[in-house]
This record gives C-alpha cells, sequence and structure tokens, in this order.
C-alpha cells in the first residue's frame, strides 16, 4: 500500500515537473504555432490522452475556433464549433477546470478513435488574456480508469493561466510583426522602422527567456532608454496591493549617482500621475510642469520627460519612464510608441513572474499535502492495523481460557478490536478509492442471503441496546450481480448507523425490492435494486442532507452528539457508485432516517480465475 501511494506522488510530482519545464519552452517560443504545438503536445503527453486542442473564442463569442491540437485531434486545427452547450462554454463561462468522463456528445468525439454513441472522457480550462477568455485548453481520451480527477483539474487549471499568458503575448508579437511589416512600406520611415522592431524584437526574445524578474525588468529599462536615446531611465513595480513601490529599477546612473538618490520615489506627483493615468505622459521641460515639484536635490537634473504606465487591463503594475532625451530634444510619438509595446511586456513579465510564483508554492503545498496523505495512509496500514490486529488475536485468545462472567470482559475487547479494524478497512478503502486502485468482483448474489449476513454480523450491537433487526424478505428470492464483499461493507455500515443513532428498544427494517424508477441523476438502467434501511433516530435535517457523505463529516441534529470518524457514509456512497449504483438518505427531523442504496440490476456476472480477493 505505502509503495503505491509513493508511485502516485512520484507520478504528480514528476507531471507538476513537466508542466514547469512546459512553462519554460513556451515563454522561451517566438511564435504563436510553436507555442500551440507545446502546449497541446506536451498537455496530451502529460495528462495520458489520445489528443489535446487549443481552441480560440471568435468574435462574438458564439464558436470556437481550433487553433493549435496534437495526437487525435491533430486533423481539426482550424475547424470551428458552436460554443453552445460545450464543457468549453461552462469552463469559460465558470473561470474552473470541467471534467467529464462520461461524454458521447462533443465536437471533438468523431476525431476521437471510439465509437458511435461510446463514451469518452473530456478535461477543459479556460484560457484568459488581459480583456477576459481567451478560449480554452481541451485534453480528450484519457483511457485507463477512472478517467481524469481534481488533481489532473487542479494542475492543468493553474498551467493553463500561463499558457493563456504565453500564447498572448505571441499574439501580441505577431500583430506587431504585421504592424511592422506594414510599416516597411512606407518609403521614408522604412530603414528606421526596420532596425528599432529588430531591437524591439531582440529585447523582447531577452525578456520572455529569463524567468528572474529584476533581471527582465532591468533589461526592459536599459532597452526602453537605449531605442529612445534618453540619458536616464528607470522602471518601478507596485506591490500587488498597489500602495508602494516593491522594487526600483534604474538605467543610465553609476552606483554613486543611484546611491545618492535614496529610495525609492513615493509614487507622488508627476510619476504618481503616470502610474494611475491610462495613457502615456510626455513633457518638454519638467521645470515648468507643477506636477515635477518635490523632485529632490540630489536626483540628477532632468528636462524632457516620458512615463508610460504598466498595465494589463485596469490594473496597474507600476512605471516605466525616461528622461533627458539627447541634445535637449522631445520625446517624439515614436518614442511613445517604443516605450509603450515595452511596457506592455513589462507587464506580461510581471504576471508571469507572480503566476511562476504561485504556482511553484501550489505545488509546494501539493507535495507537502501528498506526502502528509502518504504518511497517515502509511502509519494507518502498517501500525494501526497491526496493533488492531494484536489486540483481537489476544481477545479470541483470552475468550478460549476464560469462563463464566468473566467472559464478558475479552468479549468486549473482541467487539472493540473487529470495530476497529473496520475502521482502518474503511480508511484505506476510502483512499483505494480516491486513487483508483479499488479491486471489485461482480458476481451472483442472493439478496436475502447476503442481508441475512450482514445482520447476523451485526446483531451484537443492536442486542447492546434491545434493539431488533427486522428483514422484510422477498419472496421471489431476488438476485443482482454486484461485489458481495463491498455490499456486505455498505450494509455493515448502514446497519452500524442506524443502531448508533436509534433509541433502545426500537427497531431497524430492512427491505429489498425491485423499480423501474433509479435514483435522481443515475446512470442508465432498465430496472433498479433498492435495498433501504429505516431507523427511528433523530433524522437528518434537509441542510444536513448532503453534508454528512462528505468525508469526515458527521450528521447534524442529535447525531453530532455520538462519536465515529465520519467515513462510513462517505465510503458507503464512493463504493456504490464505484459499482455503477448511488446511496441516498430520506429524512425529516425527529421521524428517523431512510437510508436506500441503489444497484443496477440485470448486469451479467464477471468470470474470473485464480481471482486474489
Amino acid at each position: 500500500m505505502g509503495s503505491k501511494g509513493s508511485t502516485k506522488s512520484g507520478d504528480m510530482a514528476s507531471r507538476l515537473s513537466g508542466l514547469c519545464e512546459t512553462g519554460s519552452a513556451i515563454l522561451e517560443a517566438q511564435d504563436l504555432q510553436g507555442i500551440l504545438s507545446i502546449v497541446t503536445q506536451r498537455t496530451q503527453q502529460l495528462f495520458d490522452g489520445a489528443g489535446a486542442a487549443v481552441t480560440f473564442l471568435e468574435e462574438g463569442s458564439q464558436g470556437l475556433l481550433v487553433a493549435g491540437a496534437s495526437g487525435t485531434l491533430r486533423a481539426i486545427v482550424g475547424a470551428r464549433y458552436p460554443i453552445e452547450g460545450t464543457l468549453s462554454q461552462r469552463a469559460i463561462e465558470e473561470d474552473r477546470a470541467v471534467i467529464d468522463n462520461d461524454m458521447t456528445d462533443h465536437p471533438f468525439h468523431e476525431s476521437v478513435d471510439v465509437e458511435a454513441g461510446e463514451p469518452f472522457t473530456v478535461l477543459a480550462v479556460p484560457l484568459r488574456e488581459r480583456s477576459g477568455a481567451l478560449g480554452c485548453l481541451v485534453v480528450v481520451g484519457r483511457a485507463t480508469p477512472p478517467g481524469f480527477v481534481q488533481e489532473d483539474a487542479d494542475s492543468l487549471y493553474a498551467f493553463g493561466h500561463l499558457a493563456g499568458l504565453a500564447i498572448q503575448n505571441a499574439r501580441l508579437l505577431e500583430a506587431e510583426t504585421a504592424r511592422a511589416e506594414r510599416s516597411d512600406t512606407l518609403r521614408a520611415e522604412s530603414e528606421d522602422h526596420i532596425k528599432i522592431l529588430q531591437d524591439l524584437h531582440a529585447g523582447e526574445v531577452a525578456v520572455a527567456s529569463d524567468l528572474e524578474l529584476d533581471a527582465v525588468l532591468q533589461t526592459v529599462a536599459d532597452r526602453a532608454r537605449d531605442l529612445t536615446s534618453a540619458a536616464y531611465g528607470a522602471l518601478g513595480v507596485l506591490t500587488p496591493e498597489g500602495d508602494e513601490l516593491e522594487l526600483f529599477i534604474t538605467s543610465g546612473l553609476d552606483a554613486h549617482q543611484r546611491d545618492r538618490m535614496g529610495g525609492p520615489p513615493k509614487g507622488l506627483g508627476l510619476l504618481g500621475a503616470v502610474t494611475h493615468s491610462k495613457a502615456p505622459i510626455r513633457v518638454h521641460d519638467m521645470s515648468a510642469d507643477p506636477r515635477s515639484a518635490g523632485m529632490p536635490g540630489t536626483h540628477p537634473g532632468m528636462t524632457s520627460f516620458l512615463g508610460v504606465p504598466i498595465r494589463i487591463g485596469d490594473r496597474a503594475y507600476g512605471n516605466l519612464y525616461l528622461t533627458n532625451k539627447e541634445e535637449g530634444a522631445a520625446f517624439t510619438e515614436r518614442d511613445e510608441t517604443i516605450v509603450s509595446m515595452l511596457a506592455a511586456q513589462a507587464a506580461v513579465s510581471i504576471e508571469n513572474a507572480r503566476q511562476f510564483k504561485t504556482l511553484q508554492r501550489l505545488l509546494d503545498e501539493l507535495r507537502q499535502t501528498q506526502q502528509q496523505r502518504d504518511r497517515f495512509y502509511a502509519f494507518v496500514n502498517h501500525d494501526l492495523r497491526n496493533a488492531c490486529s494484536g489486540v483481537l488475536m489476544w481477545s479470541e485468545r483470552l475468550l478460549l481460557e476464560t469462563t463464566g462472567e468473566a467472559r464478558d470482559i475479552p468479549e468486549k475487547i473482541r467487539r472493540g478490536s473487529e470495530h476497529a479494524m473496520r475502521l482502518v478497512q474503511d480508511v484505506l478503502d476510502l483512499e483505494s478509492l480516491s486513487q483508483g486502485r479499488l479491486e471489485t468482483w461482480p458476481r451472483m448474489i442472493v439478496v436475502n442471503d447476503l442481508l441475512q449476513a450482514t445482520m447476523d454480523g451485526i446483531h451484537l450491537e443492536a442486542e447492546k441496546k434491545k434493539m431488533r433487526l427486522r428483514l422484510k424478505r422477498n419472496r421471489g428470492n431476488l438476485r443482482m450481480v454486484a461485489d458481495p464483499d463491498r455490499v456486505l461493507q455498505i450494509m455493515t455500515n448502514l446497519l452500524s448507523n442506524a443502531i448508533k443513532y436509534s433509541p433502545e428498544g426500537t427497531d431497524v427494517r430492512i427491505a429489498a425490492d425491485l423499480s423501474r424508477e433509479g435514483p435522481e441523476g443515475a446512470g442508465q438502467a432498465e430496472r433498479w435494486l433498492a435495498i433501504s434501511v429505516a431507523d427511528q433516530g433523530p433524522g437528518v435535517p434537509e441542510a444536513d442532507q448532503e453534508r454528512i457523505f462528505g468525508e469526515y463529516e458527521k450528521g447534524g441534529s442529535g447525531r453530532t452528539k455520538r462519536g465515529g470518524v465520519g467515513i462510513g457514509l462517505t465510503l458507503s456512497r464512493r463504493l456504490a457508485e464505484y459499482m455503477g449504483g448511488d446511496l441516498t438518505l430520506e429524512s425529516r427531523p425527529g421521524e428517523g432516517a431512510i437510508f436506500t442504496l441503489w444497484m443496477p440490476h440485470g448486469r451479467e456476472p464477471e468470470q474470473r480465475s485464480g481471482w486474489i480477493g
């Protein structure tokens, strides 16, 4: 058990490492198609899918364009699909990862190697840009059960933010390249424009190749000063709260001049106006502008000024400014364009660095959580189970050697040990379910016999409270196909709960029957077998009826007054769902509770040889 858990943790760590490497690769890529190729191929590989695709929202947000794809989806690049009713629409509108491991109707269905109408697995996450939704990243066709899980969704969702920013950056670069090509047709400024755009491109490559934020921003400040022929330049980054500068980068100042300036600016005056403006500010003579009052005397003398806010949408990240253009000239509209482009690159770089930092923190938390989970289940599987087994063994030995009234003590110890062993097994089974490693063997079961066996195994608990377990036997000798050990486990949990929460001297009623109507939201089946357990306990308030099925949750009202670790109902429902059924509750406060196990009827038993159960 411990070895398998460690393997799972290693797989997750390997995937997260792969996502980080992929993030670095797409930041280094210079063209949109290259980024799309890296994103789709690596997503398909890391999430073990049949194919992956990046879709872009078309104008009006009514359709999706397949911009890039890999695997079985490669053939649909360039195809357009309506967005209405798709998983992509849910992912974009709800801004979250969406999983469907039983999808039978999806625009990509025909591109996956499955029969018409056959279900397949889909995981979709949104891609965002500064103005809203960009599109979706989708991976389909994961063959290994149970398909995609929440850990897949969380890691792909975090990666989707980084991929969206990289795609947006590439699209900006494509737009600027197209603009450069148009400018090339203008005879008077063609050579100048080509040179400028080449320098900008080189600067963007230098910025994109370095994830260290200080180095990125220093490159931006130096490039802005060089391209505008300014004597000085500086770039300030606001804290995430936006109340002060957390980083201040200068260009064109030596160490002595930098030390004389003292601390970073307070964001008042002209710099404050730039930071909070949505447009660049150009001033030919700063001494004539009242907003420049209060400049410290230790600051180098400044005349001309060009300041550009660093923003993404309405969010301010800081400012980039240049002073003292060569030969006393004023900054031009061309200079403003250049610096605005670099400021946009700086904004994306700052956001990338913060997203990367957040991703690293989440990865660290995931690793720590997984390590703690592995240690806990290793303890339960080894130390706790061995301790319970030892107590059980000695209690049974004492029973053999004890007579008379003294037998009551080892008998109580034996029952307590058996209960503890059941709890340990429940915890381990719950973990196996979460990891998709639980084995079941569907066989033909005589329902009356199984229910009688459940009652026989728990009658001592009922006798202790002077309660009666009443079984309404089905006259048709009803049968069903399911794993008898797992059904017995579910029914034992239900009866144990009913005994625990019912008053002394009351009845617990068990019944089984066929029904054409299954539980709400359940899968398809011609008929359903419903096995109910009705008690006369305090009942469960409507507000608590779903909550009590949560992991380590206990019931509301009078049920919270009794002990228990709160995993019996969680495990029972998940086991029922794992076998294609469900577990439901009907209850009103003061009127008891009816738990019903629903199992599909009419299935064929599974033939096995050499089964190890």
